[in-house]
């Protein structure tokens, strides 16, 4: 049976953007000051989607931190290195980055700092499959972040907790996850992450067989994942679209919203994802009867498969 697509929100801190408590140490050196814009030139790296490249300005912050002795600084780092452990498949180092962050933070009596090593670490047990461990991971993030008003990180907790109450089929409490977090991102005017609240919630209600309550959450997804200029968002909502199509048994519209979603990922250079929605039309193609159909889509598939972008 073809399962939903999820969307998970990886973590990210931008200096400042959390609550934190007071602090009464002497102003910061005009070295740690550069350290923290550089913090956030790594950060704006990752939000273009310059992974590696946002994980060389955080190894390099890390350091001069670590010289300077700023321990807050370098736990926050070891969160954003963390955090970029997990976009590149590494979990288990994530987890480990994130564990020594909680410790400092648990050193410094930083409620902050806590709030956001627990969040890292529920994304990190998330994706290393241990959804309980993640759980409690979240819960604890959830409750500080709620203390220190952090609506940021606290809809982001709810959206990744929903996610693991929709694989656990806790159907009711994934939408009031989802609903929750989708609340808090429209005050904050956080639209990617609006987005993928829509789309979580549109995938809770295709599992639920509400097709098309659904198909509504998909298409407002991908309204605003084209207004915000996310192509890889967008050929995932058209692909989502297809497949609501596809259990309507609205095999043309279907084939409509795979084409569209297959030409996104021949543009992204995505050719496993675009493989994947060309098996997808050549099933439907034989549905329909279309022989001749069915063979140009699996002649393109062994065009694509065969192209340097497959391997």
């Amino acid at each position: 049976m073809r399962r939903a697509t999820w969307s998970l929100l990886f973590l990210a801190f931008v200096f400042g953007c959390a609550g934190k408590a007071a602090d009464h140490s002497p102003p910061p050196s005009l070295l740690s000051l550069q350290a923290q814009q550089l913090r956030e030139k790594g950060h704006r790296a990752l939000t273009l989607g310059d992974v590696a490249r946002a994980g060389t300005i955080f190894e390099e912050v890390r350091r001069v931190a670590e010289g300077l002795d700023d321990r807050r600084l370098v736990a926050e780092t070891l969160n954003d290195l963390g955090g970029i452990a997990d976009r590149q498949g590494h979990p288990a180092d994530a987890l480990v980055l994130h564990q020594k962050a909680l410790g400092i933070a648990h050193d410094l009596d930083d409620k902050a700092l806590k709030a956001a090593s627990l969040g890292y670490l529920g994304q990190a047990a998330q994706l290393l499959g241990n959804p309980d461990e993640a759980v409690g991971f979240y819960r604890q993030a959830l409750l500080l972040a709620r203390e220190l008003k952090d609506r940021k990180l606290e809809a982001i907790v709810l959206n990744n907790l929903g996610l693991i109450q929709l694989r656990q089929g806790q159907h009711e409490d994934a939408q009031q996850s989802f609903r929750q977090a989708m609340t808090l991102n429209k005050e904050l005017s956080e639209g990617r992450s609006l987005a993928s609240n829509l789309a979580n919630l549109g995938s809770v209600l295709e599992e639920s067989k509400q097709l098309n309550e659904a198909r509504g959450y998909f298409e407002q997804a991908l309204d605003l994942d084209k207004e915000l200029g996310d192509p890889e968002a967008v050929a995932i909502d058209l692909r989502r679209l297809g497949g609501i199509a596809e259990l309507q048994n609205r095999l043309e519209e279907a084939t409509g919203y795979y084409e569209r979603a297959y030409a996104s990922y021949v543009a992204l250079k995505m050719a496993p994802k675009a493989a994947e929605i060309l098996k997808r039309l050549s099933r439907l193609a034989k549905m329909n009867g279309s022989q001749d159909l069915m063979a140009e889509y699996d002649s393109r598939l062994k065009a694509l498969m065969a192209s340097p972008d497959s391997k």
